[in-house]
């Protein structure tokens, strides 16, 4: 193909730089004419020649775009009459099947660890329920093992290894599962805001998720100096093309420098946002699952007191700002 292409413009350079220039006389109208020919199919043969080269660099790209948003399988064609790109799509295609096989063997690897995990600390609690006569140390071991629980969740979250399917999803229905899985709770004085309609495309299991990390990680580190409850509102507003989600609590902050950390897994920031115990997986959770939905997540202090944290979804045709 590239061949073909050089070599018709070669001729058609040659032939135009070997016509007769300058004016012609009355008989020389023919080779006006072959000359103009020759420049049209040169221009033509060139623009043919780059529309195929760039027609694999164009599909490189959507490849790559959607080995980066998790889709492991996703492939080129090998079948390329040219040998470059050949080799380029099957050295893709090896990268792209290896990642899945690593991270095929990463979620069986967990799955057997958790299942591992959970069998001893079922036991454990049998055997405490039967055996520990103290009701407060039974109490206290309880609690124990179901933070041990918990931990095991956040990690079986973190490594959950398939694409969400995108799809229309109220928020009005997953800001009343926050509010009633958090009734009762005394860590926290919840509050939410959201207005008549707010539909959002994204995953209902990963959205809810992500609600409910930032909701208990507000719980946990941004509670009064005097020991009382978090106060945190949660609201959402209506875009134009986006749904942007608001919690901002009235907690002691982060500092600036470590707002960029916030979502890296195990990292902990200061000690006042880092009392209660556990992975230290929630916000990397939370970041890992909006992306996955397409969406971006960003943290800021407030201006008095508090910490902010903002997700934006696209949102859904129908959804309005009544």
């Amino acid at each position: 193909m590239w061949l073909v292409g050089a070599l018709a413009v070669v001729w058609a350079t040659a032939y135009w730089l070997q016509a007769p220039h300058g004016p012609q006389p009355a008989g020389a109208g023919p080779s006006l004419l072959l000359n103009l020919l020759a420049v049209l199919v040169s221009c033509a043969l060139v623009a043919w020649t780059a529309w195929r080269l760039n027609q694999p660099v164009e599909a490189l790209r959507e490849a790559t775009g959607r080995l980066r948003d998790g889709d492991l399988d996703s492939r080129l064609d090998e079948e390329s009459a040219v040998r470059e790109i050949r080799e380029v799509n099957a050295g893709f295609n090896r990268m792209a099947r290896e990642l899945a096989r690593v991270e095929q063997d990463r979620a069986v690897m967990l799955a057997g660890i958790s299942h591992d995990l959970r069998t001893p600390l079922a036991r454990l609690r049998l055997e405490a329920e039967m055996s520990v006569a103290d009701p407060q140390a039974l109490a206290h071991m309880a609690a124990d093992i179901d933070q041990l629980n918990a931990i095991i969740d956040k990690f079986t979250d973190y490594a959950r290894p398939e694409v969400p399917v995108a799809q229309a999803v109220d928020l009005r229905q997953q800001f009343d599962a926050v509010r009633r899985q958090f009734e009762g709770d005394a860590r926290l004085d919840l509050t939410l805001h959201l207005p008549p309609s707010a539909v959002v495309m994204a995953d209902p299991t990963d959205l809810q998720r992500v609600l409910v990390n930032l909701v208990e990680n507000a719980g946990r580190y941004a509670r009064g100096a005097d020991g009382g409850p978090a106060e945190v509102l949660l609201q959402a507003t209506v875009g134009p093309d986006e749904v942007a989600i608001r919690l901002c609590d009235r907690g002691p902050g982060v500092p600036e420098a470590q707002l960029g950390l916030l979502t890296q897994p195990f990292f902990r920031g200061n000690a006042a946002r880092t009392e209660a115990s556990g992975a230290g997986l929630g916000l990397a959770i939370v970041d890992k699952a909006v992306q996955r939905m397409r969406g971006r997540l960003a943290f800021r202090n407030l201006p008095n007191q508090g910490l902010e944290v903002s997700i934006s979804l696209p949102r859904t045709p129908d959804s309005s700002d009544e």
